[in-house]
């Protein structure tokens, strides 16, 4: 790192206040070696435009975007498309870089490059195609070194007049995003510039280098963007995941900050044990290594300190360092050890912005470099790679999944949507069929054939992987979306028998009401996923709504009729306070606008089970929720609460800082959130408060910790199990508590990891044997309990990466979702963890005086797509007032009552 004796030029720069920094910042700091008359002048340089020199400021977004326009305007080796918009409404950009000759013919190039990932294809002249090179900064909007080396990187390869970089644009086309989360890096450009000094203080508790709560590392929603490559939940990496399959970039660099105290970080990553099989060996030990080499030239020659194969995963496509390796590429993250700020103290000097800024353009400059030199090989690995792909499918036993829940149109098409958004040949199902005990409906169902060039892809979304090559993960084990999403799911070994014509766009969903106006009543199936969004939008529009608690038969007659099952919504038209018109047109709108199907009924008398006047449908409660969040709250999970109720529901969420709601007015709300993290601020007066607040009526969700939290409080009745271990955090905290670096910007140590540990962290592979390293399970869950509503399977996959141990109640009932017996699906657990999750309880509802807790065991909405147990939550969230339950083991469940 930082060496005063060697780069007392950047400190000076910092410390000497703006009037200096305006008149010393050589150019030769960031491109030594490259003399002023080797670049054009009629380029701007960053600091022409922005009038600061970088390094000296944190450059705000909209100023980024507006230099790279200007590169545009001026210069016909630059173009700038906007690809995208942000949550806040910022746009994505990218610039691609390439000779002037290339940028006229981009279109047909790309065409051109087909024949790399399509072995249908005759192989292409490989002399005649570019490399095609993708630099993406600031994935973590506070790891904000790499947005400002975007600019100087995009500046040289526009503005250098030499003859490499003129090679370096005939040989390859350089794509820069320089923004990949514009959102988060606004949040971190504000909180830095607002909190700057001259001269600038390096002690590492001053304010500029300790955030606020939840910091700028994520997006709008406090979501990693980097974790969502592969389940594309947020606009801006669907946005980027469109734009990377015009490419498929043969090499593509995130670039990322880690601690103070680290050096820098390049790949090769740690050789097996965090790399996946399912890529071919080349890709680690001879691609990367390649790269390697120029990667380290570039740092030995500014005399910067740096790492490899100790930490990081390239285990899977959940990061973009690791999906181009299933893409064919050669995925690479960069971490450079941080200044957070423009300048602190660390355990190897003083760190500059500036410093880690110059880090990331040398080897941002080197990536070119190796690329260009060493086109032929990248460019041949590609193409062998999709060809290798067809090889591996047909060695593979499963030849098709078959997927999809006619109950469910919603997020079957959500589901084929996210397979057609990576590329992926899905076909529709030829005629229903039974497969696996499951039946699964022509039009309502689709296959998906593994021999195909997205072999690798399809694998990921699907399959199960329980065997590991070591213990240690920086993150997630477990992450096929078809688990996430909860719908059936058959694997076929002959395609033939159900394989139909191949889908190109997903099934456009319409919603209706069939039967037309209704002068009694509407029947709406709470099994499809929208239908709590419908619920929802029907109260805020003045409607009542009831649910039903057993299932019905209703119709004109049998040949018309229809089972409706536990959940259903009933909007009765005579109870309403609209006249009949009113309620048709709101119930019409509500139906297109989400695309569900209500169903007129003329009559209550059922043709089988209930009637619509039974006690049995009962009026649901408007939901008054408020969620907390702030300092101690773990902001993933509260942003993903945030998530599901303003993106999924419609729901206005209330969010209080823990700081405030000792003094909120709590009979405002009928529902309370508390996600993972420390409650310790809540003092016991306020403890008190929510207990009677509970005690009245309310309802208290509380998720992992937080449950342990309510229990150990006393709010509620039910017991923990107790690891024999002591408990300890999951895996991602012990990668980030690791001694190979400090912990990564913005981390927080995780509750549960003992103090001693996150100072003095002996053995990481040890420890890496008692984690719970994010893993899918099985469970069972009561389909016949409101938190169950809308399932119409026992069989429930949950997500797992935490130490909270719910023992199942004592009330046989209340116990609403359990853990199998062999639970263990996909991932890695300790064997003591393991035996701790065996039958214990995932969810259980409990009652406290005329209120009840919920008390969720795991993270139903991890990362925004664990949709087969957000929809407990959503259900939590809008039907937990009808959970009035007896104190004894009766009727807690709608089928016992």
């Amino acid at each position: 790192m930082l060496k005063p004796t060697l780069f007392t030029t950047a400190l000076a720069l910092l410390l000497a206040g703006p009037a200096l920094a305006q008149t010393n910042s050589p150019t030769s700091y960031y491109f030594p070696g490259s003399a002023a008359a080797a670049f054009d002048p009629a380029v701007p340089t960053p600091e022409q435009f922005l009038g600061y020199p970088i390094g000296t400021h944190y450059t705000r977004t909209d100023q980024i975007v507006a230099y790279l326009k200007e590169l545009d305007r001026v210069s016909d080796k630059v173009s700038v498309r906007v690809i995208g918009n942000t949550f806040e409404e910022r746009p994505q950009v990218v610039a691609t870089i390439t000779a002037a000759e290339n940028q006229q013919n981009l279109s047909q190039l790309q065409k051109a490059r087909r024949a790399l990932v399509d072995p249908k294809l005759p192989a292409p002249d490989y002399r005649q195609l570019p490399v095609v090179v993708s630099l993406n900064f600031g994935v973590h909007g506070n790891e904000s070194s790499s947005s400002e080396a975007a600019l100087l990187l995009a500046y040289y390869l526009t503005a250098s007049t030499s003859p490499e970089t003129k090679q370096w644009l005939e040989q390859a086309v350089v794509t820069i995003d320089p923004l990949e989360n514009p959102d988060g890096r606004d949040w971190a450009s504000h909180w830095f510039d607002q909190n700057k000094s001259w001269p600038n203080p390096t002690d590492p508790l001053d304010r500029e280098h300790t955030e606020a709560w939840p910091g700028g590392r994520t997006n709008h929603f406090y979501t990693d963007l980097n974790r969502d490559w592969l389940a594309l939940t947020q606009p801006e990496s669907r946005a980027r995941m469109a734009f990377f399959h015009e490419w498929y970039p043969n090499v593509m660099i995130d670039f990322h900050e880690m601690g103070t105290n680290g050096t820098y970080y390049f790949e090769p990553s740690k050789p097996f044990s965090t790399e996946n099989d399912l890529i071919p060996r080349a890709t680690y030990e001879v691609l990367n290594v390649h790269l390697a080499k120029y990667f380290a030239k570039s740092l030995d020659n500014l005399g910067s300190l740096y790492w490899t194969k100790e930490q990081f995963d390239n285990l899977s496509p959940i990061y973009g360092s690791t999906y181009p390796d299933f893409q064919g590429g050669v995925g690479v993250t960069f971490e450079v050890g941080s200044s957070r700020g423009l300048a602190q103290e660390g355990t190897n000097g003083v760190v500059t912005f500036p410093f880690t800024i110059r880090n990331h353009v040398a080897t941002g400059l080197a990536t070119v470099k190796g690329a260009v030199e060493e086109k032929d090989l990248y460019l041949r690995h590609q193409r062998d790679f999709f060809a290798s792909a067809l090889t591996d499918a047909k060695k593979f036993p499963t030849k098709a999944y078959v997927f999809g829940n006619a109950a469910d149109e919603t997020l079957t098409n959500r589901f084929l949507s996210l397979l057609l958004q990576h590329k992926i040949e899905v076909h529709e199902l030829s005629k229903s069929v039974t497969l696996d005990k499951q039946t699964f409906e022509q039009g309502k169902a689709y296959v998906v054939p593994t021999s195909q060039p997205q072999y690798r892809i399809v694998h990921s979304l699907f399959e199960e992987l329980t065997t590991f090559h070591d213990s240690v993960f920086y993150d997630v084990t477990g992450w096929s979306q078809a688990h996430a999403y909860g719908l059936a799911v058959a694997r076929q070994k002959n395609t033939s028998l159900v394989q139909g014509a191949r889908i190109t766009a997903p099934k456009v969903l319409a919603g209706t009401v069939r039967g037309g106006q209704s002068s009694y009543a509407y029947l709406l199936p709470w099994s499809d996923y929208n239908a709590a969004r419908a619920l929802v939008a029907l109260q805020r529009a003045g409607l009542t709504a009831k649910v039903s608690f057993k299932p019905f038969r209703a119709g004109a007659d049998e040949k018309t009729a229809t089972d409706f099952g536990y959940g259903t919504l009933v909007i009765p038209v005579a109870a309403q306070a609209l006249p009949a018109d009113s309620v048709f047109q709101i119930v019409s709108r509500v139906s297109r606008q989400n695309q569900v199907t209500f169903t007129g009924v003329t009559t209550g008398f059922s043709l089988g089970g209930i009637d619509l006047g039974s006690n049995n449908v009962r009026t649901v409660p408007e939901t008054k929720a408020a969620l907390l969040v702030g300092t101690g709250v773990n902001a993933a999970e509260a942003g993903e609460a945030w998530f599901v109720a303003s993106q999924q529901l419609g729901l206005p969420l209330s969010r209080i800082e823990v700081g405030n709601f000792g003094r909120a007015p709590l009979g405002r709300y009928n529902t309370l959130v508390l996600v993972g993290g420390s409650y310790a601020a809540l003092d016991k007066s306020t403890v008190e408060r929510l207990r009677r607040w509970v005690q009245d009526g309310g309802t208290l969700i509380t998720l992992k910790n937080a449950s342990e939290w309510a229990i150990k409080q006393g709010i509620v009745k039910e017991k923990l199990l107790i690891p024999a271990h002591g408990g300890w955090a999951d895996s991602t905290a012990l990668a980030e508590a690791s001694p190979l670096s400090t912990p990564k910007a913005g981390a927080r140590p995780a509750a549960g990891l003992p103090v001693a540990r996150r100072a003095d962290f002996v053995s990481q592979e040890q420890e890496g044997t008692r984690a719970i390293a994010g893993s899918i399970y099985q469970a069972d869950i009561d389909i016949t309990n409101p938190i169950g509503f809308g399932l119409t399977s026992r069989r429930l996959y949950v997500f797992r990466n935490g130490t909270t141990f719910l023992r199942p109640s004592r009330n046989p009932y209340a116990t609403v979702v359990q853990y199998a017996s062999a639970p263990l699906v996909s991932g890695y657990v300790s064997s003591n963890n393991l035996r701790q999750i065996s039958s214990s309880a995932a969810v259980v509802v409990s009652k406290v005086g005329s209120g009840r807790v919920v008390l969720f065991a795991d993270d139903p909405n991890f990362r925004h797509y664990w949709h087969g147990t957000s929809r407990l939550f959503s259900n939590a969230l809008l039907l937990g007032g009808l959970l009035n339950l007896p104190d004894g083991p009766a009727a807690i469940s709608a089928e016992q009552e």
